[in-house]
């Protein structure tokens, strides 16, 4: 074979090169599925916390590698709940709510990927148009450049007549654990207790993972 060189050096070398060839062509294949199954519209259905709640909340969030943004917005979820709110949450899709007359807040929960929000909570909020002003808080989950993921979203909701009353930039769950109303939306949050602690530390190396 007249391209297969005779030396060995030189057979050891284009065997090296085409293994790497094969390793980084599988490596951008894996990418290029991870990217897709991650930012890829995930439709579910509409659950509500605390139907008797006085002020109705909906959270939408995009689902991401591990089930770390599900966990954190149920977790936001329930802590409106426990301070009297009627939430709804379902995932960031074509088929979930864009019609804010019957709700006092927004919640919009989101994994960063690339120092970005995930390109499923962006499409979303491209597809409502003007907010209306209505109260929104933002939650961006990533184990680093969490606050301009933050902002990156802050920016957009403002841009679409939000009124951003929270932006929270978290790498664990425990933050957002035990959310308490302050005055009107505005969230606060107070300090968990042991049983809350343990699930917070489980969710912080679910994050680290993802």
């Amino acid at each position: 074979m007249k391209l297969w060189p005779q030396k060995k050096w030189k057979q050891a070398f284009l065997v090296l090169f085409l293994a790497v060839l094969v390793v980084v062509a599988a490596i951008g294949s894996i990418g290029l599925y991870a990217s897709s199954a991650v930012n890829k519209d995930v439709v579910s259905e509409i659950s509500v916390v605390n139907p008797s709640g006085s002020k109705t909340a909906l959270v939408v969030y995009q689902a991401g590698l591990t089930a770390c943004p599900k966990d954190t917005s149920y977790a936001f979820a329930n802590g409106l709940a426990a301070s009297g709110w009627r939430v709804k949450i379902t995932t960031a899709s074509s088929q979930a709510p864009s019609n804010f007359s019957k709700y006092s807040l927004l919640v919009l929960g989101f994994p960063t990927y690339g120092s970005a929000p995930g390109q499923t909570i962006v499409r979303y909020l491209d597809r409502l148009g003007d907010l209306h002003g209505i109260n929104t808080a933002i939650i961006a989950l990533a184990s680093s450049t969490l606050q301009r993921s933050a902002d990156v979203m802050t920016q957009k909701g403002q841009a679409a007549n939000g009124t951003v009353v929270k932006s929270l930039a978290l790498a664990s769950l425990s933050t957002l654990i035990g959310i308490t109303q302050a005055r009107g939306p505005v969230l606060q949050p107070r300090s968990p207790n042991k049983q809350e602690h343990r699930a917070a530390v489980k969710h912080q190396r679910m994050l680290r993972r993802a």
